[in-house]
């Protein structure tokens, strides 16, 4: 298959996420990475239980090593149509692929055509029976090689390069004038949607202080009440819209989420405190290329390094 010289490698970065159903803190399954490689646009990847057919397959597996039977021997497929990366469902079953970012949200069937990826960074997550399981595959478009002095792969957001810019402010209001410590709380308390997350029943407000680093003690949970009534009603005011009350969340969600260019320096400094607990990267460590064998590369969880200061990677660079 040929492809345009202008398309980009794709960094694939995959995460399988467990323990969801009593997950309280959704940052260890953010900032860790098991796999990741780097796609050229000549080349295919797919996953699945049993991959077959593609030039990078990927086999989704429990964390003892055997195949996840809830999955299709191929679940989905990454490859450069038109001129641009898109995403396949390839099941045979009812199986959905959801393709989600900071204000995009998008279910994809074995009905659906492929689906151009349309951000710079986007995460695909396949779900296993139950849901206690996910499989996520954090596919960026624009990205940046590790800083100088680091052979280390990207870790998630960290290697997007246009992270910012990848999803442009949807609001129409005009931007908020948020402090430092206003920017911190809503980063905290929209976190799963800006990164990407699927909705699933959280207690918001116990897991916005446990990101904070705050006790979920009565105090606690007076001053966050307290800072998102001034934040909501501030972005009323903005919307010319009541959002006060549990029927205000779901629009002032919405409203920090289309603003998140302001949050992406908060949610570096919140993740802080987890990627300081991870390993080091392994020295010369780097994104696998087509061909590499996906059974014998050792993994390497990774952290999310700091700001985003290093040149962009050019076109075959």
């Amino acid at each position: 298959m040929s492809a345009s010289p202008t398309v980009l490698p794709l960094l694939v970065l995959y995460r399988r996420a467990t323990g969801l159903d009593t997950e309280s803190d959704p940052r260890a399954n953010i900032v860790r990475i098991d796999d990741r490689w780097l796609v050229p646009p000549e080349r295919s990847l797919g996953f699945g239980r049993a991959v077959a057919g593609v030039d990078i397959p990927v086999r989704l597996t429990f964390e003892d090593g055997e195949s996840d039977p809830s999955l299709p021997r191929l679940a989905g497929r990454v490859t450069v149509l038109g001129g641009r990366w898109a995403l396949t469902n390839c099941a045979t079953r009812n199986t959905k692929l959801f393709l989600t970012a900071p204000g995009l949200y998008r279910e994809i069937t074995r009905e659906s055509p492929p689906e151009v990826l349309v951000r710079d960074w986007q995460l695909v997550t396949l779900r296993s029976r139950g849901g206690n399981v996910e499989h996520r595959f954090h596919l960026v478009i624009r990205w940046r090689r590790p800083a100088a002095g680091g052979d280390g792969a990207p870790s998630v957001h960290w290697g997007t390069g246009d992270w910012e810019a990848g999803a442009p402010s949807t609001s129409t209001a005009d931007p908020p004038a948020w402090t430092d410590g206003d920017r911190r709380t809503l980063a905290a308390y929209c976190y799963p949607e800006l990164n990407g997350l699927l909705p699933r029943p959280r207690e918001r407000r116990a897991q916005t202080l446990l990101i904070l680093g705050r006790p979920a003690n009565q105090p606690n949970l007076k001053w966050l009440d307290k800072q998102l009534k001034r934040l909501k009603k501030d972005a009323g005011e903005r919307l010319g819209a009541d959002l006060a009350g549990e029927a205000g969340t779901p629009p002032f969600i919405e409203y920090v989420v289309a603003h998140h260019p302001l949050l992406a320096d908060s949610l570096r400094e919140l993740d802080a405190p987890v990627t300081a607990r991870l390993p080091p990267p392994a020295r010369g460590a780097a994104p696998r290329r087509a061909g590499d064998s996906g059974e014998t590369q050792e993994t390497v969880k990774l952290p999310r390094p700091g700001p985003l200061l290093q040149p962009r990677l050019k076109p075959g660079g």
